[in-house]
């Protein structure tokens, strides 16, 4: 899965961040030494070593697994190229985006914080992202979007025509995000409004917190 995921996100050769989260100690999957609940991180321009790199940070027993959602400025490859580092002196910040290429949707199931979803508030969160998706394909004619399970909640992706990351676009992104939370919200299941700046990171799929 990991391997797809670069595939359907990302073009041949574009720059993407890995970040394994809550890591320790020393590592053949990375280089330098991870303190306690530490971040691992590294830069990647193709399917095999990103999707080898997303495997060794959950056998490691990161507590989550994510990638930058938009392409990064290809001269971050030279931070960590096609390897992991621990405790790295930079993360991908908003200014490193080379577009704009995502809607994010991240349904999650209220409940206290701290706390995993049981099966019927996923299910309540699958419930109200099929409204979204009947809406948005059916009625607005989207082309389908990318679905997927966050750990706790439900994802859905819709593609963009790859927006220059500038103020302008990015008000538009938010935007579009708070008109779906606000014909969509409900007690159950929150829409999180906070998804949509340029170097959010995502769930890596295929891979599992612990």
């Amino acid at each position: 899965m990991p391997h797809r995921v670069y595939q359907l996100f990302f073009k041949l050769g574009e720059v993407v961040e890995i970040r394994g989260l809550g890591l320790a100690g020393k590592s053949k999957a990375w280089a330098d030494y991870a303190r306690k609940n530490d971040v691992v991180s590294g830069y990647f321009d193709n399917a095999d070593d990103f999707a080898f790199a997303a495997m060794a940070l959950d056998k490691a027993g990161a507590r989550g697994v994510y990638f930058s959602l938009n392409p990064c400025m290809p001269v971050l490859h030279a931070r960590a190229k096609n390897r992991l580092v621990a405790c790295p002196k930079a993360t991908t910040t908003d200014a490193n985006v080379k577009c704009l290429r995502w809607l994010p949707i991240d349904l999650d199931p209220a409940r206290p914080s701290e706390i995993s979803s049981n099966d019927s508030e996923v299910k309540a969160a699958e419930g109200v992202g099929r409204e979204i998706t009947a809406w948005f394909e059916g009625e607005l004619g989207f082309a389908k979007g990318i679905r997927g399970f966050s750990g706790n909640g439900y994802h859905i992706l819709y593609r963009l025509p790859d927006l220059a990351n500038n103020d302008e676009n990015r008000s538009k992104v938010r935007n579009a995000l708070r008109a779906i939370e606000a014909k969509f919200r409900n007690d159950r299941v929150l829409i999180d409004l906070s998804v949509t700046n340029p170097a959010r990171i995502w769930k890596l799929y295929g891979t599992t917190g612990h």
